[in-house]
């Protein structure tokens, strides 16, 4: 899933370096060509998304800092400073020692558990007996002559499988012993949310700035986005870092309330006729029009309603509906709030946090967005 995180830099006043500004034009350019000789080249198109988020000085430096901020809350991190262990033991052992799982038996008279590795994808039980997955030319499960070969072994106790707890742990449930903490784990990192990132990423068009602001950047295009530059008010441009002084925040909530009414607008239409548009992505239902995970349009709804909903209307200060953000260390979300999609009541609230969150920021800070799969 991907979720969008604000972030907030301090950032000094950068002197531009123009040179490397130019190299990395050029290379831009070269990988735009390369792109366009082979469109499926895939690590072609990811050097360019990635080139794409490093154009200009206070990108390069937008990209070094989250790199650095997000470190932290890496779920593959190995740093120590960020991992606890969580120790199994006491419930490996009670598992162990009165649990019992079903077991095959081999012709050469060893007894294995169904999810051995050598079983697990090769023969299943069914009905008290031995058959081999997707066998003969229908791909089914087939009592074969290698199946007939094995028995069926119900409810085998784990004391009876493994001689030794220590086995049961290390070869059923593929944990090592930790000598550092005495005991059967892993480590993990409590505070992940990430497994990995993109600044903008599925969300190019985050802030509205003027045409002429340099501190700023696009961030890297998700695949998803690439080629598809956002519609923008003329004189401004969408970006997803900048400092929140350069923010046009009133042009953000006019312009966003313009296009989620003409959203409206359709998403109605297409309720009420029945007919979905070429490349508009949703389904009619009786309760009205949704995408994959929420309603687009809730039947009888009004345009306040719709607007409420959605999260645009005038009364928030900061037109910015991101699913979660991290400030002083804590990371927030949306989930910490009403589940209810259909009312609005979670965005409602949650937009009361995210208008306290911004309406603290120093107006120097860099905002950025990020968008952070997990």
């Amino acid at each position: 899933m991907h979720y969008l995180t604000l972030v907030t830099l301090e950032m000094p006043k950068l002197e531009n370096d123009y040179e490397k500004d130019e190299i990395n034009r050029l290379l831009l350019q070269s990988l735009q060509e390369a792109h366009e000789k082979k469109p499926d080249d895939i690590m072609t198109r990811i050097y360019l998304r990635k080139f794409n988020g490093l154009k200009t000085t206070f990108a390069r430096e937008v990209d070094a800092m989250i790199e650095e901020e997000l470190e932290p809350y890496c779920e593959s991190t190995e740093n120590p400073d960020y991992l606890e262990f969580e120790d199994h033991t006491d419930e490996l052992r009670a598992e162990y020692e009165n649990n019992s799982i079903d077991c095959i038996k081999l012709p050469d008279g060893r007894t294995v558990s169904i999810c051995n590795n050598f079983v697990r994808s090769r023969f299943v039980i069914h009905d008290g007996k031995v058959f081999e997955r997707n066998s003969g030319p229908l791909k089914c499960d087939r009592r074969t002559k290698k199946a007939k070969k094995m028995t069926a072994i119900p409810n085998y106790p784990y004391k009876k499988l493994y001689k030794t707890f220590d086995a049961f742990a290390e070869t059923e449930r593929y944990m090592d012993y930790s000598e550092e903490f005495g005991g059967y784990g892993y480590l993990y990192n409590p505070n992940a949310f990430w497994d990995w990132y993109q600044i903008g990423g599925r969300w190019p068009n985050l802030f509205l700035v003027e045409d002429s602001c340099e501190e700023c950047t696009e961030g890297e295009y998700s695949r998803a986005c690439q080629g598809h530059k956002p519609i923008s008010p003329q004189g401004y441009k969408w970006v997803c870092a900048a400092r929140k002084r350069d923010i046009a925040w009133q042009t953000m909530q006019d312009w966003k309330i313009k296009t989620e009414s003409e959203r409206y607008e359709l998403y109605k239409k297409i309720f009420e006729t029945g007919e979905i548009p070429d490349g508009c992505v949703c389904k009619i239902t009786e309760k009205g029009v949704v995408d994959f995970t929420s309603f687009l349009y809730v039947k009888d709804e009004s345009l306040e309603e719709y607007l409420t909903r959605r999260g645009f209307l005038s009364q928030y200060e900061y037109p910015n509906i991101a699913y979660a953000f991290l400030k002083d260390g804590e990371y927030y979300s949306q989930d910490q709030c009403i589940r209810n999609q259909t009312t609005g009541e979670e965005k409602a609230e949650w937009h009361k946090i995210i208008d306290g969150y911004i309406r603290a920021i120093p107006d120097d800070t860099v905002i950025v967005g990020v968008d952070c799969h997990i």
